[in-house]
Parts: structure tokens; C-alpha cells; sequence
């Protein structure tokens, strides 16, 4: 698909149906994004995707990859940059799998894109090289079910980035947040904190040494969110 008229034209009605939050490049100067959803950058996630590329090897190649909570497809276009194999990316909503497939096929790019929730996983059959599990875990509302069947789905290494509790202590901690405090990211303090789950970065960590990783090591602190590695 390379109709620069058509393109733009399905970015538009993308647009109009539910907004872009996810920046793809499509080549040929057209970009995905125009404007912000709930306060991220217009390059979004251009900057998280830098924090948690420092444990993605520069080569792939032969490598399986999921990116879990895909949205548009960021991640896993990435991770197909770099050579992997075979990449699947899964999303909750449709319309971002619809998002995701588009662009896909703009970039003439193979990916597996699926719709299913983290907590239906095993429905993939198999295990991953890599997985990508960015800004998802303080959603879910099954919070360990959610660790669980991520993890099964970890053959070797698996990147987890999350809002955090900024509470620097060797015991996990947890906070709960009520949605319905949520009020945005204009939001003061508490307000501003979306999710429902915020771990420390040692309640992080230990989530993943309970379900088998031998070694977990922190990729970042910063601003409310937190990043580790982890590796069978």
C-alpha cells in the first residue's frame, strides 16, 4: 500500500474514530501522530522506546518477539527493524490492532497482530525470545494473573516499563489507585496517576524473580516510572 492520498486519507479516519496515540513512521515524511491524547509527547513513545532499547539487542535476527499491549504497533515495528524472525504483537482494543495492521501494511512490514488481553496469552501457543511488557502492568486489574501469563509466554528475556511507587525502600510496596481519582494528566499529585497498580521498583523486581527470571536488572527510574530487564 503505497497511495500517499489513500494513506493519509485512513490516518484521518483513524483519527476521527479514536485518535493516534502511538507515532508511526510510514515513510515518505508521514507520520501517524498530530496531536496529543492524554498529555504525551506528539513522538510518543519515542522516549520510552529509548529507555527500554538499551536491553534490545541491535540484532534480532532469528529471534521471535511479543509486544504485549501493543497499541499501534511501535514496539514491534522496532523490533522487526533489527531483524527479528517473527514478531506478534497483541492488543485489548480492536481498533488498535486495526491501527496496528494498517500500518503494517503501509510499511510493508510482516507482523502477526492479534487481538487478545494479557490474560489470554497461552491462546498463542508458544513461547518468545523477547517480550516487550511496556506501560501495560499498572492497568491490569488481575495484577498477578497478569505476571503470570506474561511470563509463560517469556522464553528468555522479558522488559517490563511501569508507573511506579517512587517509594525507594527494600520492602515491595504497592499503592492502589482508585480510576476513579483519576483525573487526567493535568491532574494534581494523586489526580494525575492513571492505572490501578503502582509498584516500588524491589515489588517490581521481585513480581518477576517469584515467576522464574534468574536475573533482574533496573533499565531506569525516572518520573514516576520505572524499567527492569529480565532474563531466564
Amino acid at each position: 500500500m503505497r497511495n500517499e492520498e489513500k494513506i493519509r486519507e485512513k490516518i484521518a479516519e483513524f483519527e476521527n474514530r479514536l485518535g493516534w496515540y502511538q507515532n508511526i513512521d510510514l515513510g515518505s515524511g508521514i507520520h501517524t501522530k498530530t496531536r496529543r491524547i492524554w498529555g504525551e509527547e506528539i513522538d510518543h513513545p519515542k522516549a520510552r522506546w529509548a529507555e527500554v532499547a538499551k536491553a534490545v539487542p541491535n540484532d534480532l535476527t532469528g529471534q521471535s518477539v511479543l509486544d504485549i499491549g501493543c497499541n499501534a504497533g511501535y514496539m514491534a515495528f522496532e523490533a522487526k527493524s533489527r531483524g527479528a524472525n517473527y514478531v506478534c504483537g497483541v492488543d485489548l482494543k480492536k481498533e488498535y490492532i486495526e491501527q496496528a495492521r494498517f500500518c503494517a501494511d503501509v510499511r510493508g512490514d510482516d507482523i502477526d497482530f492479534r487481538q487478545l488481553s494479557v490474560y489470554e496469552l497461552e491462546k498463542l501457543g508458544r513461547q518468545f525470545d523477547l517480550v516487550f511488557f511496556v506501560g501495560i502492568l499498572y492497568h491490569c486489574q488481575y495484577l498477578y494473573e497478569a505476571i503470570e501469563q506474561a511470563s509463560k509466554v517469556a522464553g528468555k528475556r522479558m522488559i517490563v516499563e511501569s508507573a511506579i511507587h517512587p517509594e525507594d525502600s527494600e520492602i515491595p510496596l504497592v499503592r492502589f489507585v482508585r480510576s476513579s481519582n483519576y483525573k487526567g494528566p493535568q491532574g494534581k499529585d494523586a489526580a494525575r496517576l492513571p492505572g490501578h497498580w503502582h509498584p516500588n521498583m524491589t515489588a517490581l523486581k521481585d513480581f518477576f524473580y517469584e515467576q522464574g527470571f534468574s536475573k533482574i536488572e533496573t533499565l531506569f527510574k525516572k518520573g514516576g516510572r520505572g524499567g527492569i530487564v529480565a532474563d531466564r
